[in-house]
């Protein structure tokens, strides 16, 4: 987490190239994938970091995140555009490899089961589960 907070603050501070190089070098120690533009509030935590994305636009404070976890857009977005990142409330807890995708809200106290797939806003208290897929295109 001192990493991920220092690539927040330089990036703040319009000293971009550095937040990234600092974030690189989290990623290379441990794995970890946080955007420098997302804040993070205090009391995050991750059992295990490996292969975990942060792309979120928030995330709130005393979140518990899993291992294999994303959070980020749903679509290739190199300006980091507010419309298409999710906000994780707080006391939120995701299970390994959960994805969270759109510019979707996740409320308070939300659980996310293991590998679930959440494209929608989820109210605050609830426990999601589950990955449910619909077919779009037939040859």
């Amino acid at each position: 987490m001192l990493l991920v907070r220092i690539a927040y603050k330089m990036q703040m501070s319009r000293l971009g190239v550095l937040a990234k190089l600092v974030s690189f070098l989290n990623f290379c120690l441990f794995g970890i994938e946080v955007a420098t533009r997302c804040p993070i509030e205090g009391g995050l935590f991750f059992p295990h970091t490996q292969g975990t994305v942060i792309g979120a636009l928030r995330v709130g404070k005393n979140a518990t995140i899993y291992h294999g976890v994303t959070i980020g857009a749903k679509e290739l977005d190199y300006h980091y555009a507010v419309d298409s990142r999710p906000t994780v409330g707080d006391d939120v807890l995701i299970g390994s490899g959960a994805k969270v995708l759109g510019g979707i809200a996740i409320g308070d106290r939300v659980r996310i089961g293991a590998n679930t797939v959440v494209t929608i806003n989820l109210e605050q208290d609830i426990t999601a589960v589950g990955s449910a897929i619909r077919i779009i295109d037939k040859p």
